[in-house]
């Protein structure tokens, strides 16, 4: 286990790993450094348009811990690229061993929700603040009128509970009983079926876990580099027509067992991937 490390939110860039699927379905994989870590959370700094909620993993390159989490929201623009608040759903993370100070008094702020104009006077988690402070705004989870929305800061008085409503509204990483809203252009749904890549010559059958528009994440117990280039049929059915589409590989992870997970983006002919420009 890699030692303790004291870091301050303001000087927390440390080597990351984000693996996920951008506005367009495309998956991702970018190598960066995180520019704050929280208890909670993390804010990186990506070229690629996230959407609120969607899922992303992870991960330390120097441990190779990883966990997933959901994008809180877009903070800013930073240096051309986007910066990014990305919530941990299990709270109990900690993939760089840091040493937080002894927790305060949280922060509270008074947001409204958009869809029923419900004001709550909410606490914040270190990670909500930074993103609070910039953006004004922040992704809630709301009971009353049961959907996931940004709600934003207002003035206005708190309004009254209904019987047996909790004082506290949770934030939606996990916590939240309220559906989490689903905002790609191209829904990624799970799906454990068969895929088919065809690779130097063969056809090979591998296990998928979810598909989009834009690919398909599989594992099977061959690893392929990051920018392989292959073809592939999701799903995969024996003995019928099959169409196979150009792809290649964005990122490669091992996991227990000796299998491995990859992420698929499907390409135009004649496009390049980034490995080759």
């Amino acid at each position: 286990m890699a030692d303790p490390i004291p870091t301050p939110r303001d000087k927390a860039q440390l080597p990351v790993e984000v693996i996920g699927s951008d506005l367009e379905g495309q998956q991702f994989f970018k190598r960066t450094r995180t520019v704050t870590i929280h208890r909670n959370g993390v804010t990186v700094s990506l070229e690629n348009k996230l959407a609120p909620d969607a899922e992303m993993i992870v991960r330390n390159p120097e441990t190779n811990e990883e966990a997933i989490a959901l994008v809180l929201g877009r903070i800013r623009e930073d240096f051309g690229d986007n910066l990014y608040g990305l919530i941990f759903v299990d709270s109990s993370v900690n993939l760089w061993h840091t040493v937080f100070p002894a927790a305060g008094v949280s922060s509270r702020a008074r947001l409204e929700c958009p869809g029923c104009q419900s004001v709550r006077d909410l606490s914040l988690s270190d990670l909500e603040l930074e993103m609070f402070e910039t953006t004004r705004e922040l992704r809630r989870a709301c009971k009353t009128c049961r959907s996931t929305r940004t709600w934003r800061e207002t003035t206005r008085d708190e309004t009254p509970r209904g019987p047996g409503e909790h004082p506290e509204e949770r934030s939606n990483h996990g916590a939240s009983g309220a559906p989490r809203v689903e905002r790609r252009k191209s829904r990624r749904m799970t799906m454990e079926t068969s895929a088919c890549i065809r690779y130097v010559g063969r056809e090979i059958i591998v296990d998928c876990e979810n598909i989009s528009k834009g690919g398909f994440r599989f594992t099977s117990r061959e690893r392929y580099s990051e920018g392989t280039r292959l073809e592939a049929a999701v799903p995969y059915t024996k003995f019928t027509t099959n169409i196979f589409s150009p792809a290649f590989i964005v990122y490669s992870l091992k996991m227990p067992g000796g299998r491995y997970r990859h992420g698929v983006t499907y390409t135009k002919p004649g496009e390049s991937t980034e490995w080759e420009r």
